[in-house]
């Protein structure tokens, strides 16, 4: 028997208990029997609500309902379950506790009930959740600063390769204009001095060695004539961009730098422009297709183009099977160039990307500044270009406006 003192102290602890601990015991069926103050404190049910309903009445829908099914397991089996649970309140809001269940026992051992007692960890699961979206947060602002480092870099490299062809093009044109000057002077004298050997040639008497001097003297006047006008477009191609445009003639810009390229080309593959087999010695104004442009600028896209095309021909094995078609034609409010040839197309993995940089680790030679540079000088001339495959090779489309269209809109 215990004392009066005894049972006090007893009452007064489990008044402690009932107002502070989570407890509940239900049937065998999970139905609620009895159920602690701090229970009905933290559900937002009265007592009254609580008993004779099912415990399910404060289960949250985000529980996983594989962990009931697992406790019930569990707890059938007369054995102990401990588990972390999301509850509902009455009033529609959430917490979280940590759950210890026991099944209770008659005399024969038998299943009568199951009592349970929870622990508030809803600040802990907040905590947790918020260092998990702290975390999260942070990897992601770590891979967008190492993408904007990478990014940056590659941007910088562009930029410092970009510095560097363009001293590349500065020296190399430096150097053209020297050289062409030291040229044309020696040219014009010797090319002088034969046309007043002509008027000799013409006062010999007439005679096969007569005839075949004359013969010779036109080839010679030809060869003069290609060198003329190689020199010529050497001269054009190094004077320094002062980044101003002018009306000019597309089709002489385009014969400039395939007479530039002439040399190289002509062992390589038969170059057409516009439906006639080029040669140096072609009227370089014979068509007018004119533009508000850059020249030198646009010059070096035609050369980027042209030596692109001849990197992939020289892969065919036969002189005669080669082509270059360039062909120079008015739209509406274009001028259209189209680059044709047969070298067998572009990869289709890279044709979408072809003109953005780091794209291939191919690197171009001479005074060749790259697609994506290429790009960039169409778009200065507000131009566009793409690139795509016709039959068995590649097409590189230019429009560039008319030059109508370019006085409409600087007006």
């Amino acid at each position: 028997m215990l004392t009066k003192t005894q049972e006090k102290q007893l009452r007064d602890s489990l008044k402690i208990i009932n107002r502070y601990v989570i407890r509940s015991t239900t049937d065998t069926n999970g139905v609620i029997i009895d159920a602690s103050e701090a229970f009905c404190k933290i559900s937002g049910y009265s007592i009254e609500e609580l008993i004779g309903k099912p415990h399910s009445i404060v289960r949250h829908p985000d529980t996983d309902p594989e962990v009931f099914k697992q406790m019930w397991q569990t707890i059938k089996q007369g054995k102990k379950w401990s588990g972390r649970v999301k509850n509902k309140t009455k009033q529609g809001g959430s917490y979280w506790v940590e759950a210890h269940i026991e099944p209770q026992f008659n005399d024969n051992g038998d299943i009568v009930a199951y009592a349970a007692i929870r622990t508030d960890i809803t600040d802990k699961i907040l905590l947790e959740e918020s260092q998990k979206k702290l975390e999260k947060i942070n990897k992601t602002l770590n891979e967008k600063i190492s993408q904007e480092v990478e990014k940056n870099i590659k941007q910088m490299e562009l930029m410092q390769e970009e510095q560097i062809k363009s001293v590349k093009l500065s020296s190399i044109g430096a150097l053209a204009a020297g050289i062409t000057h030291e040229i044309n002077t020696p040219l014009t004298y010797i090319k002088g001095n034969f046309e007043l050997m002509q008027f000799d040639i013409e006062d010999l008497p007439s005679s096969s060695i007569k005839e075949r001097i004359e013969d010779n003297t036109h080839k010679i006047l030809d060869g003069i004539s290609r060198i003329a006008n190689i020199v010529e477009s050497m001269r054009e191609v190094s004077q320094i961009s002062n980044e101003t445009k002018a009306v000019e003639n597309i089709y002489s810009t385009i014969h400039t730098s395939l007479t530039v390229s002439y040399n190289a080309a002509k062992t390589m593959v038969k170059i057409y422009l516009n439906g006639d087999l080029f040669s140096v010695a072609m009227d370089k104004d014979k068509y007018r297709f004119e533009s508000y442009i850059q020249k030198q600028r646009i010059e070096q896209v035609w050369i980027i183009i042209i030596n692109n095309a001849l990197d992939e021909l020289v892969k065919i094995q036969e002189y005669e099977k080669r082509f270059l078609k360039i062909d120079i034609k008015e739209l509406e409010d274009h001028i259209q160039v189209t680059f044709h040839d047969n070298a067998g197309g572009i990869k289709e993995d890279i044709l979408d990307k072809l003109f953005d940089p780091f794209v291939s680790t191919k690197k171009s030679g001479g005074i060749g500044v790259g697609l994506n540079i290429a790009k960039k000088i169409v778009e200065e001339q507000k131009g566009s270009i793409k690139a795509y495959n016709k039959g068995d090779g590649a097409v590189f489309e230019v429009l560039l406006p008319k030059v109508q269209e370019m006085i409409q809109e600087s007006v």
